[in-house]
């Protein structure tokens, strides 16, 4: 839009060199073009997208695009040009501008005076359809510039809707398949328990798939035999055999100072 209406104030400006230079006397020399910018003021941007509160996000139609629209409200009000005829009749009257209606002169005299040189010249009335055409042609391909972005901007947003909507089912699904393998996964898990069996194979989910991987085993089968108990030794406490041998030569020593002390029995034949 803005390269539009600044190829707009430049056609006007050409035109108006050109019909000055072919008619000078009627058609005054126009001021530099003055190209304006399409901006908004700091603070005041209006938002490139907006819905109404409530609206339905998955419809299209609840989306709109007030920076756009105002965009093209600004830049229509740019083809308001001044006329350099009225503008030279309005600073020099004796140039074919309306002259002061003396009232004592009455009607006739302002009849007379309403036909000006200006309106009757060819060449201000080609310049004048110019214009006209010009202005058409800005109003024409900013109507078309805003529609090409308005159709850019509701296909991004309708692809944009149906990628969430793909989002949201991929999801679901994604849920519902894990949910499955989870279930799948408490049916043997439950099965194993209820039998009293213990599950030799390593039980997997990946992802969304439940798998059951036989190269990895729980439990050797049959299974080995266990090792005899091992002790800690330890340097400030006996160990079993120690105690072992303690215990025996206590037994032995208490057994033969038992058989010292017993007196001796007389034999029978004395």
């Amino acid at each position: 839009m803005q390269s539009e209406l600044d190829k707009f104030k430049i056609s006007i400006q050409i035109l108006q060199d050109y019909y000055h230079t072919i008619e000078e006397k009627l058609i005054p020399e126009s001021a530099p073009a003055q190209l304006v910018e399409l901006a908004f003021p700091e603070g005041e941007d209006p938002s490139c997208e907006s819905t109404a509160e409530g609206a339905d996000l998955t419809n299209l139609d609840s989306f709109s695009y007030p920076r756009l629209d105002k965009l093209l409200t600004m830049a229509l009000k740019q083809q308001i040009v001044p006329d350099v005829t009225q503008l030279q009749a309005a600073s020099d009257p004796k140039k074919g501008g309306a002259k002061k209606a003396d009232p004592k002169k009455g009607a006739a005299a302002k009849q007379d005076d309403a036909v000006t040189v200006v309106e009757e010249s060819t060449y201000v009335k080609e310049m004048q359809e110019s214009i006209k055409t010009e202005k058409s042609i800005l109003r024409f391909r900013l109507v078309q510039i805003r529609n090409w972005a308005l159709s850019n901007l509701k296909q991004n947003r309708q692809t944009a809707i149906d990628l969430y909507k793909k989002l949201d089912d991929w999801i679901f699904v994604a849920q519902k398949a894990e949910m499955d393998s989870i279930e799948e996964l408490c049916i043997v898990v439950k099965d194993a328990i209820e039998t009293e069996a213990k599950i030799q194979d390593e039980l997997c989910i990946q992802f969304m798939d439940f798998t059951v991987d036989k190269s990895i085993l729980n439990f050797i089968t049959p299974a080995p035999p266990k090792l005899e108990c091992m002790e800690d030794k330890r340097g400030y406490k006996f160990t079993i055999p120690q105690l072992k041998s303690l215990y025996s030569s206590w037994s032995s020593w208490r057994a033969s100072r038992a058989a010292s002390a017993s007196p001796t029995r007389p034999s029978s034949t004395s």
